[in-house]
């Protein structure tokens, strides 16, 4: 993915600090551009952080005493998809056996419940109950290319707005990935008021010694720049906004909410993202060891009785 230099060379670019910015963050003009520094604002993950830690197994179900009445056994050769990306596709030999049996007598699925009018009480409770004690989430849909692990492109748009509401792009002295542990986080904005918000990434990483050198190569002349922003190390989160409407109050709040997040939150998220790319390689690692093989199938089939609300005109 190329940025547009214009986009970030602009010679006007932040030549007001947003609103926002004035208020919640710190803002530091350089040669061409104003850098936002993400103050330390009441922030948090909803939930916990994923870490590569496989989810515990799910509870097995109760066998099913089937009595077989008929079978037929097939060998059939077949391919699966691997479990990741990279890895031979297992593949092999499976008997599938094809059972008729009794019927097990198993209940009918409960019917639907019954539609209830917006008046109803029980639906005035439940919705008096949600807006009390859960706060509305906004989805944020970012694209994030993270440079060498230490600076990422970002291109941000918040949910709502209609249809003329465009995105707000800029960069970043996070790396990105760092986000992709989780789904929902909260931050306290500018106005004081708690807002959730469900983050739908896109994520892919490069390497600028190796765009360089490609750009060589093929004699491109258009090169990667990147806007100076400060370290992390030096800073904190810090982030620049380089197109898009940096008076857009509710993308601002979004961007300088991710990174105020960060300062909270950043060494778990960082720490979760390691633990996550070390599991990831081992399981890898085992499963080239160890390839699978495509297991038996057995499908059980009945001749059912249908329910007695669906009997229509004698028919069973």
């Amino acid at each position: 993915m190329k940025t547009p230099i214009s986009a970030i060379l602009s010679a006007a670019l932040f030549a007001a600090s947003p609103a926002i910015a004035q208020e919640s963050a710190d803002v530091v003009s350089t040669t061409d551009q104003a850098v936002i520094i993400a103050a330390d604002t009441e922030a948090q993950i909803a939930g916990g952080i994923a870490d590569g830690t496989p989810s515990p197994p799910a509870p097995k179900p109760e066998p099913i005493p089937f009595e077989v009445l008929r079978s037929h056994t097939k060998r059939v050769h077949v391919v699966e998809s691997p479990e990741m990306p990279g890895l031979p596709a297992p593949e092999g030999t499976i008997n599938v056996t094809v059972r008729l049996v009794k019927d097990p007598g198993l209940p009918d699925p409960p019917p639907p419940l019954p539609a209830l009018p917006p008046d109803d009480p029980a639906v005035l409770a439940r919705m008096a109950e949600l807006t009390e004690h859960y706060h509305e989430s906004q989805l944020a849909f970012v694209s994030a290319t993270v440079y060498d692990h230490s600076r990422t492109y970002f291109r941000c748009f918040p949910s709502g707005g209609g249809a003329n509401r465009k995105e707000i792009c800029g960069w970043s002295n996070l790396d990105f990935n760092h986000f992709s542990g989780f789904a929902t986080f909260q931050f306290k904005g500018s106005d004081g008021e708690l807002r959730e918000y469900g983050l739908l990434m896109g994520i892919g990483n490069e390497d600028t010694q190796r765009t360089e050198r490609l750009a060589q190569e093929t004699e491109t002349s258009e090169a990667l720049e990147i806007p100076t922003v400060p370290d992390l190390a030096t800073s904190g989160p810090a982030f620049v906004i380089t197109e898009g409407d940096d008076n857009d109050l509710e993308a601002m709040e979004l961007i300088h909410g991710m990174h105020s997040l960060y300062r909270v939150e950043g060494a778990r998220m960082e720490e979760a993202y390691h633990a996550r790319i070390k599991a990831y390689e081992e399981r890898k690692a085992y499963l080239l060891a160890n390839p699978p093989k495509p297991k038996d199938l057995i499908i059980n089939y009945w001749r059912g009785r249908r329910p007695d609300n669906k009997t229509q005109g004698g028919q069973p």
